[in-house]
């Protein structure tokens, strides 16, 4: 999610005038452009989406920025430790008013959550944010955070569920936090039958197809205990007044 604020004068001025460690902005997507040919991302478009609201901006344009962030603070950071780089890169998210939610760990983790956006949005649809004129983007998907949270209010309870069956073998406890918060999802829902019994049906189906250790169906089952947490944080941080959208970046 984004403060369009900042962005709006500190990342919109950054990216159009100054030069980071290596390169300005504009060069990095030149280069990019020739490195992969067909490239729908345009430094003047970034930068009048970043300048009148970021909460337009393609999931496409907020990954190349990102890598270009990334790319020229550990250029710039030969020699430093890991944690010192990221450190540096969150202090810049936060002055150009990008706010990180969640990142996730690897790749299959990452195809694991985005299997359960796609299981969400098969039965509920949600409108995404054109991206290019193209109806989807393998980069990710720009929505309304009210409809952010409402996927997040699934992840929660099929967590939950995987949890109470122990399915990782492990067993939990919950805070008294968590479990108010649950109540009052599921009084949320209570009307909504169909997404409760897919949940069901899903937790059924990552089980019975969760023998590969390394696919995202078992890795499902190691991480539900993360997700479950990270996602009673992106509910208790996301505030629709001020946060109108949430972008996912399914790139790893």
């Amino acid at each position: 999610m984004f403060d369009k604020e900042k962005a709006s004068v500190r990342l919109h001025d950054d990216l159009q005038h100054k030069r980071f460690h290596t390169r300005t902005f504009k060069t990095f997507l030149e280069g990019r452009k020739k490195e992969i040919g067909t490239y729908y991302v345009t430094f003047e478009k970034v930068l009048e989406k970043v300048r009148s609201d970021i909460n337009t901006i393609t999931a496409d344009e907020l990954f190349e920025i990102n890598l270009f962030l990334s790319e020229e603070v550990y250029s710039d950071s030969t020699g430093s430790n890991y944690s010192a780089m990221e450190k540096h890169l969150g202090d810049l998210y936060n002055r150009y008013g990008i706010i990180l939610l969640y990142e996730l760990p690897t790749s299959t983790v990452c195809t694991s959550y985005m299997f359960q956006y796609g299981n969400y949005t098969h039965y509920f649809p949600i409108y995404e944010l054109e991206n290019y004129g193209l109806k989807h983007s393998d980069g990710g998907v720009n929505i309304d955070s009210t409809d952010f949270l409402k996927f997040n209010d699934y992840m929660i309870l099929l967590m939950k569920m995987i949890l109470d069956r122990k399915m990782d073998g492990y067993e939990y406890d919950f805070t008294k936090n968590e479990e108010d918060i649950i109540q009052r999802i599921t009084a949320d829902h209570q009307n909504n039958l169909i997404m409760f019994k897919e949940i069901e049906s899903e937790c059924d189906f990552i089980k019975d197809c969760s023998s590969d250790e390394k696919g995202p169906y078992a890795q499902t089952i190691y991480y539900a205990y993360a997700f479950f947490k990270q996602s009673i944080e992106m509910k208790l941080r996301i505030d629709t007044e001020k946060n109108a959208r949430i972008v996912i970046l399914d790139s790893y």
